[in-house]
Formats: C-alpha cells, structure tokens, sequence
C-alpha cells in the first residue's frame, strides 16, 4: 500500500507547488469616499504588494472612459467624483483587474 501511496502524494504535492503561484496573488482595491467631492482609490495584491503604478479608469455606463489615471508609487490615488454614473476598473493585466462602481455625490 505504501508504494502506491507515494507516488500519489509525490504527484499532489507537485500540483500543489505548479498550480499554487498561479492563485497567489488575487488584486484587490479599495474605494473611499472622502466626504468632499473626492474618492481615495487603494490597490493592493493578495500577497501585500502594492499594486504600485498601475492604470485605473472610471467608465461612464456604455464602458467610455472618462478618466485614465495611474497609481502612485503605494498604489493609491485620488479623483474627483463625475457628474455621472461610473465604474472603477483596476488593470492588473490578465487576470488580475478589478472593477467596482464608484460612490456617487451626496
């Protein structure tokens, strides 16, 4: 019973230590209404990297961009609230974006 054990534990622990790195980092963002017309935007990777640099973009409802921004150096940024409807996108590359809609203007 051993031998056949082995191998099954041999080829599960490989599986584990391909397929592992590939669900290592999820992105995630965070939005925070200021209570002053603006919204702080954080972005961070599940493995406590910053998500430093990337590309952020409020969407208006038929997906057009209205603002391109890029995150700062700690993976956060700040704009003002549209007139409008919109979607937060984060683009981490495939895989790995982010989308939530924004908090509108009180």
């Amino acid at each position: 019973m051993k031998k056949k054990v082995r191998p099954l534990l041999a080829a599960l622990i490989t599986m584990l230590l391909v397929t592992g790195p590939a669900f290592g980092h999820t992105l995630f963002m965070n939005l925070t209404d200021n209570g002053d017309g603006t919204v702080s935007v954080e972005g961070m990777f599940s493995t406590g990297a910053t998500a430093a640099n990337l590309p952020l973009y409020l969407l208006d409802e038929n997906e057009k961009q209205i603002l391109k921004i890029k995150l700062d150096e700690n993976g956060e940024a700040e704009f003002t609230i549209p007139d409008q409807p919109y979607t937060v996108f984060l683009d981490g590359g495939p895989g790995h974006t982010i989308r939530e809609d924004g908090p509108m203007r009180k």
